[in-house]
């Protein structure tokens, strides 16, 4: 038998000389690059005041928006709730309305607060009789968030502001895509402003055939009666439209 101790293996690690000297060599190369730390620390820390500063000032913004948005609604309900379209005093009104939702629109145009006051915006400008205003900004807003314009059919505004304008061929085209876009009796509607639309731009042959259609598919209703008086008017009294 052997009396020769067995050689055993040290475990993986590090010897406390090695520690010491790799703690050395560590501080040797904080002090060497201790600039460097200070400005990458500074950077981070420039980023992180940053990114909470963005975040706090869309934050602030929102609120700014929501805030501003209201006020101008509020003046809009307020002035259409109390006037008549064709009052000097209403037109006034009216003005300040717009002036207030135009501030909004374009102080938070790419915001959802912006787009819907643009929408209202748009709708004075109807008011107002300044239709090609009108027009302009619905087409600018679609541009800019088309769902948004048809979520809400703003096209069928567009369309009317089309007609006042005389520009019969674009309001047409305009009442179709609202009509595509319609609900419940809304259609009928539509359908009354386009047999309008295609008389007045000389079109009888449409404009008969739309109000017959509304005569079959809307009987005995208000939009029937009032296809019937059209047909009347135009002199067609035949069964087929009656």
């Amino acid at each position: 038998m052997s009396y020769i101790k067995k050689r055993v293996p040290r475990k993986p690690g590090m010897t406390p000389q090695e520690i010491i000297a790799d703690q050395r060599t560590l501080a040797n190369w904080f002090t060497e690059n201790v600039n460097l730390i200070v400005y990458a620390s500074g950077a981070i820390l420039l980023v992180l005041v940053i990114t909470l500063g963005i975040v706090w000032m869309k934050g602030e913004k929102k609120e700014a928006a929501n805030s501003a948005l209201s006020s101008a609604m509020a003046m809009y309900q307020t002035t259409v709730a109390q006037i008549k379209e064709d009052s000097d005093t209403g037109t006034e009104k009216l003005e300040l309305a717009l002036e207030s939702l135009n501030e909004v629109a374009s102080e938070y145009a790419s915001a959802p607060q912006g787009q819907t006051a643009s929408l209202f915006k748009a709708n004075v400008l109807y008011r107002l009789g300044r239709y090609q205003e009108a027009a302009a900004t619905i087409e600018e807003l679609d541009a800019r968030n088309h769902e948004l314009v048809n979520d809400i059919n703003a096209f069928y505004l567009l369309a009317r502001s089309y007609e006042a304008m005389e520009d019969f061929n674009m309001a047409i085209e305009s009442y179709q895509v609202a009509k595509g876009r319609s609900l419940g009796d809304m259609s009928a509607v539509i359908d009354i402003d386009l047999a309008r639309c295609h008389e007045l731009s000389g079109d009888m042959e449409t404009a008969i055939s739309i109000y017959r259609e509304i005569l079959s598919e809307y009987p005995d209703t208000i939009f029937a009666n009032r296809a019937e008086k059209k047909l009347a008017t135009l002199g067609i009294m035949d069964q087929e439209a009656l």
